[in-house]
C-alpha cells in the first residue's frame, strides 16, 4: 500500500489517493468515483481509470485488513454502459470482496436507488458507522446526527489547470473528495462551496482542510484561515 495516512478526528483518518477509514470499524469509504466515465463520454477511451481505482481500494482493504469498503454514491457515472465495461466494474468489486471486504453501495444522484442496480447490485440511501450518518451529500440528512458526505468533489486550486483533492472535516460533518481523475472537483475557496455547505453546517469556514498531493496529506488549519492566509499573501 503506498500514501499517506492523517488523522483527522478521533477515529477518522484520511488516506491518499483521498479515502477515509473509520477505524473502530475497519470501514473505508470512498467517494464519487464516477466508474465508466471514459464509455460515457464518447467510448472511445480505454476503461483504465476504473480498473486503477478499484484497484486502489482492494489494495487499502487488504493492506489494512478493512471489514468493509463503502462507496458513498456516484460510484457509476452513468448507468448505460457496455457488456464489457459493466463486466470491468463487476470485477473491480469483485477483488475488493476477494480480500475479504464487504461491499456497500450508497445511491447517488448519477445511478439512484434503481438505475446502477444491474452493475451495483442492490445500493442503499444511507448507512451509520462508528456514529457517523454515511450518505451521498446531494440531499441533506433528515435527522440530526453527524454525517460523512461525497458529492461536492472539494478540490484546492493549484494555478492553470491544476487542483488538489481535499477533505474538509469537523466534529459534525466530513466531505470527502471525489477519488475519479477526471474531476477538477468544486473549489474549497469560492462561494458555491459555501453556500453547499450551508446546508450541513452554520460555519463552513470553521471545517479544516487537509489537501491530497500525490501520494501525501498536507494538514491545513480551518477554511477561513486558509483564505484569509491566500488574501493576505495576493496583496
Amino acid at each position: 500500500m503506498s500514501g499517506e495516512r492523517l488523522a483527522l478526528l478521533d477515529g477518522v483518518a484520511g488516506l491518499a489517493p483521498g479515502v477515509l477509514l473509520l477505524e473502530r470499524t475497519g470501514t473505508l469509504v470512498a467517494a464519487d468515483l464516477h466508474l465508466g466515465y471514459e464509455e460515457v463520454v464518447g467510448g472511445v477511451l480505454p476503461l483504465w481509470s476504473t480498473a486503477e481505482q478499484l484497484g486502489t481500494l482492494a489494495r487499502l482493504a487488504l493492506a489494512l485488513r478493512a471489514r468493509e469498503v463503502i462507496l458513498l454514491g456516484d460510484v457509476l457515472h452513468g448507468a448505460r454502459m457496455s457488456v464489457q465495461a459493466a463486466r470491468c466494474i463487476r470485477g473491480g468489486l469483485a477483488k475488493i470482496v476477494e480480500a475479504g471486504c464487504a461491499v456497500v453501495a450508497v445511491a447517488g444522484n448519477h445511478e439512484g436507488r434503481t438505475r446502477g442496480v444491474d452493475v451495483l447490485g442492490e445500493t442503499v440511501e444511507s448507512v451509520v458507522r462508528d456514529g457517523w450518518h454515511l450518505l451521498h451529500g446531494d440531499r441533506p440528512l433528515a435527522r440530526e446526527g453527524r454525517a460523512i458526505i461525497g458529492h461536492l468533489h472539494p478540490s484546492l486550486r493549484l494555478g492553470g489547470s491544476r487542483s488538489a483533492p481535499v477533505f474538509l472535516y469537523s466534529e459534525q460533518l466530513v466531505v470527502l473528495p471525489a477519488l475519479t481523475p477526471y474531476s477538477p472537483g468544486l473549489s474549497v475557496l469560492g462561494d458555491p462551496c459555501s453556500r453547499a455547505l450551508r446546508a450541513w453546517v452554520d460555519r463552513p469556514g470553521a471545517l479544516r482542510v487537509a489537501a491530497i498531493s500525490d501520494d501525501r496529506i498536507v494538514a491545513f488549519h480551518t477554511l477561513a484561515a486558509l483564505r484569509a492566509a491566500l488574501r493576505a499573501a495576493s496583496k
